[in-house]
């Protein structure tokens, strides 16, 4: 039996992100937070028919934006690499989002480690002019720039630039990008004061999943890519 490639391929960091994405003609691809885990994953993903995404949320780095928002990504700098992504599925991303959501168009920046602090996170914005951070954007610009497919970038900023986050939620990812209740609390027993912050960083991340839920819906089945055989 063969099976033909699917129309989009959306890559994740959160299970709970990929549940979000998934759909007919979407093959969805979740990094549990590693880097090689991902790379992995997409040596062996036959490339879509239409384009890549990067989908999912992301940490605030400007200090206009807070949790819920959306970042619709121009570009993704890794180091000195700049990867764009491709500017007709943008607008047509763009166009439909911002008449319903609080929408930020411009720079994205990949690292492949959580970026906790606030203070690192100010820096990253003062030295990159990026507005927000992500552990798969610069992974998945790789892969469309390798199979010569369109990409894009949809994030929702959870942790806003002035929110630090507790070292548990830096920590609570397991392999396959489920959270990991039974080190969540354990860490909480070991160290009850990071509690408060925990709780902030779950009201955060709650709102910035519903604005995830909210641009799948307004996009519809292929996030407004334009199949190039339509």
């Amino acid at each position: 039996m063969s099976f033909s490639p699917p129309d989009l391929l959306v890559v994740t960091g959160l299970q709970r992100e990929a549940q979000i994405a998934a759909g007919d003609g979407v093959m969805t691809v979740c990094s549990g937070g590693s880097r090689s885990v991902l790379s992995q994953w997409l040596a062996g993903v036959e490339p879509p028919r239409g384009g890549v995404l990067s989908f999912g949320l992301a940490g605030g780095l400007s200090p206009d934006l807070r949790s819920g928002d959306l970042v619709l990504g121009s570009h993704v700098l890794e180091q000195s690499e700049r990867h764009d992504v491709h500017s007709d599925w943008h607008s047509t991303i763009l166009s439909a989002a911002k008449s319903t959501m609080r929408v930020r168009y411009g720079g994205i920046t990949g690292h492949d480690a959580v970026v906790a602090r606030a203070a690192d996170k100010a820096a990253l914005h003062a030295g990159s002019g990026a507005l927000a951070v992500d552990m798969e954007s610069h992974i998945a610009a790789i892969y469309a720039r390798k199979h010569g497919l369109p990409f894009a970038i949809i994030r929702v900023i959870s942790d806003p630039v002035t929110r630090s986050l507790p070292p548990i939620a830096s920590d609570a990812l397991k392999p396959d990008g489920n959270i990991d209740m039974p080190k969540v609390l354990k860490g909480i027993a070991r160290s009850p004061g990071q509690l408060p912050a925990l709780i902030a960083a779950g009201f955060d991340s709650g709102r910035a999943f519903a604005s995830l839920r909210r641009v799948r819906g307004i996009l519809g089945p292929l996030f407004g890519l334009r199949l190039p055989h339509l």
